[in-house]
């Protein structure tokens, strides 16, 4: 009995061992996009046996626990378990660069893995320690490439700062004085490193056309751009949630609704069946509110209002300290489809709600012109 076990943990594990490192790297990667972190973790820890002085494992069971926790930021409960990974790499990381302190994948996979805590710190807007992971994360990368400066997947990060500076500063004014001593970024330069490494980089091409579809959609507002890397997004992973609701927030930016309507339709029933990804009340808030937008745009305004409905009573429920801009615009837009329907006392009740919430995107002003002369 006990040989029949042995022979089947080795007819198990062949198919790992068969394989180049690079291969299996890749194989954790695709299973992370595909939301499957267990496979990924299993992968990842079969790096980890074979060598337990290659950060490499270690650092992508970071990056496993990273996205897992991006894809639900409300989320807080693996926040020290991923911080507890990102520490063991950075462990073994230390431990070559001892005995070799020019070693690159060393450098790499310590700077990659500070900056992509520092980008969880600022997801949870704890700024000191973010500049403070940023910048270290920024020299190890630098000084990666100064070692070889062929490595796209280093280029990435930098390239990553080099874009993010000044939209850091611009976003959040008070970062300016904390940036002070860091070293000034370059848009341009920055958007035309992640190009490259969407096309070049070995490990982190996903990654990047990740990161451009949220620049071109969220902070340059290049709706078309957006829609060309969300299409290969999904085309890649047609599983993954924020890869498809980046596609779908695409298509409302270039009021292309008979495209993005079907595609919230779907992740409402998922979010409504607990699939992962979709059934949070902020996601579902989200997807019942651009539902309701698609509807109201294509003349079922008595839908847009239930969706709309819904979308207001799960993002209430949602936002703890102050309203989100789903919640804002969801008020705004049944203020709007009132005043289309011919009942601007109606409409009213929902302007005046937004006047007395947060200012997003000048919505207080918006509100009150609609209130003053109709939504025209």
């Amino acid at each position: 009995m006990a040989k029949k076990i042995i022979l089947l943990i080795i007819f198990i594990s062949l198919p790992l061992l068969s394989q180049s490192r690079d291969e299996q790297i890749s194989k954790g990667i695709d299973y992370v996009y595909k939301v499957q972190f267990d496979s990924a973790n299993s992968v990842f820890q079969s790096l980890i046996q074979q060598d337990p002085k290659d950060p490499a494992g270690y650092f992508l069971i970071s990056m496993s626990e990273w996205w897992r926790i991006f894809i639900n930021k409300d989320d807080f409960i693996n926040d020290d378990l991923y911080k507890s990974k990102v520490d063991k790499c950075i462990e073994v990381c230390d431990a070559r660069l001892d005995a070799n302190e020019n070693d690159e994948m060393a450098l790499f996979y310590k700077g990659g893995a500070i900056g992509y805590r520092g980008f969880l710190y600022s997801i949870r807007e704890n700024w000191i320690n973010a500049t403070s992971d940023g910048r270290e994360g920024l020299n190890l990368l630098k000084r990666c490439l100064e070692v070889n400066p062929n490595n796209k997947d280093a280029v990435f990060g930098v390239g990553l700062y080099n874009y993010a500076y000044d939209l850091a500063i611009s976003k959040y004014p008070f970062l300016k004085a904390m940036l002070f001593f860091f070293p000034k970024g370059d848009k341009e330069l920055g958007l035309n490193q992640l190009k490259d490494c969407s096309e070049n980089a070995k490990f982190s091409k996903t990654e990047a056309l990740f990161v451009l579809c949220r620049i071109f959609l969220q902070y340059e507002k290049n709706f078309p751009e957006a829609q060309n890397y969300g299409l290969r997004l999904v085309q890649l992973y047609p599983q993954n949630p924020v890869f498809n609701r980046y596609l779908a927030s695409s298509y409302i930016g270039l009021a292309k609704f008979n495209e993005a309507f079907p595609m919230y339709r779907e992740m409402i029933a998922k979010g409504d069946s607990g699939v992962f990804g979709y059934s949070s009340k902020k996601v579902k808030a989200e997807c019942y509110y651009y539902y309701g937008y698609c509807q109201s745009h294509m003349g079922q305004p008595d839908e847009a209002l239930n969706s709309y409905q819904k979308a207001l009573s799960l993002s209430k429920e949602a936002d703890k300290d102050e309203e989100s801009a789903v919640q804002v615009f969801t008020a705004l837009g049944m203020g709007i489809v009132y005043d289309q329907k011919g009942n601007h006392d109606e409409a009213v009740k929902y302007y005046d709600m937004v006047i007395k919430m947060k200012d997003i995107d000048n919505s207080r002003q918006t509100a009150q012109t609609f209130k003053d002369k109709g939504y025209r």
